[in-house]
Parts: C-alpha cells; sequence; structure tokens
C-alpha cells in the first residue's frame, strides 16, 4: 500500500512540473505591452561635483528620508582608473565616496573617503543611517583592510562601527 502511495504521489509530482513547464513556455510568447507615457526626464547636468572632482563610476543611488536629497555612492571620480586594478577602484584614494545632494543638485555633504577599495552596495534607511558595502576585493602589497565590509554611517558621516 506505502509503495502504491509513493508512485502515485511521484506520478502526480512529474504531472504538475511538467504541466508547470508547458505553461512557463506558452507564457514566453506574450509580448510585453508597455504604451504609456513616462513621467520621469532626464536633466544632464543635475547634480554638481565641487571644483576639482570629476563623476566616476556610480554605483548607487538612494533618497534621502526627507524625500527631496539624493544620496549617491561614488568610485572617487573619473581618475580613479588605475592601471592595477581591473575595475574603478578607490583602494588608493582619499576621495569622499558618499555624497549627498539637495533638491536644488547642490552637493551638502561627502564623506567615506580612504577606507573603500570598491563601494558597491548602497542604502538610506528610515532614520538616515547611511549603509555602503565595499566589494570583494583583491588589494595590491600594502593595501590593507578594505573590500569584504559594510560600513554604516550616521546621518552625519559618523562611522558607528557597526
Amino acid at each position: 500500500m506505502q509503495q502504491t502511495n509513493k508512485n502515485i504521489m511521484a506520478t502526480l509530482c512529474a504531472f504538475l512540473i511538467a504541466l508547470n513547464f508547458h505553461g512557463v513556455s506558452a507564457q514566453s510568447s506574450i509580448e510585453p505591452v508597455n504604451d504609456l507615457p513616462n513621467p520621469y526626464q532626464s536633466i544632464d547636468g543635475w547634480a554638481k561635483m565641487p571644483a576639482g572632482r570629476d563623476w566616476g563610476a556610480t554605483s548607487a543611488i538612494d533618497i534621502d528620508p526627507d524625500g527631496k536629497s539624493i544620496w549617491v555612492a561614488e568610485r572617487c571620480g573619473s581618475d580613479s582608473l588605475n592601471q592595477n586594478y581591473p575595475i574603478r577602484s578607490c583602494a588608493e584614494s582619499e576621495l569622499p565616496v558618499v555624497l549627498k545632494f539637495n533638491s536644488d543638485g547642490i552637493m551638502v555633504k561627502s564623506f567615506g573617503g580612504g577606507i573603500f577599495a570598491v563601494p558597491h552596495g548602497f542604502h538610506v534607511d528610515r532614520d538616515g543611517n547611511v549603509w555602503v558595502t565595499d566589494a570583494p576585493f583583491t588589494l595590491a602589497a600594502g593595501v590593507e583592510a578594505k573590500g569584504h565590509q559594510v560600513v554604516k554611517f550616521s546621518p552625519d558621516g559618523t562611522d558607528d562601527g557597526s
């Protein structure tokens, strides 16, 4: 009796899996429809970097709890492509990687210089704390304590040790 129940269950599972795959393949022929107008617009040059600093690779952005300001994780300017590293890197830079811009695109705060190799993940929580993840990174000799980390900053930019 137990063997019969196992056989019935195995057959039922196989049938459901086959049915599911058939449904997936049938759905793939449906074209997506996106005929709604785009409510967003691009504004080139909106965010202004301080004199002497160029935009580098932007790894992530998030909205401040005020709903108006924008936080950016930026990879140390356009000249950060070091021949020793295959990707844009802050490993040997002291430039701040966390930048906050007000609604007019003016940088009002920056911090986090000298502690990241490749700032990657980024989140601003509801209390305004800024969380930055540093991607896995093989560091050159003499460049220590960077990569493979998550750093939590208070809203004013203080590393709180989390």
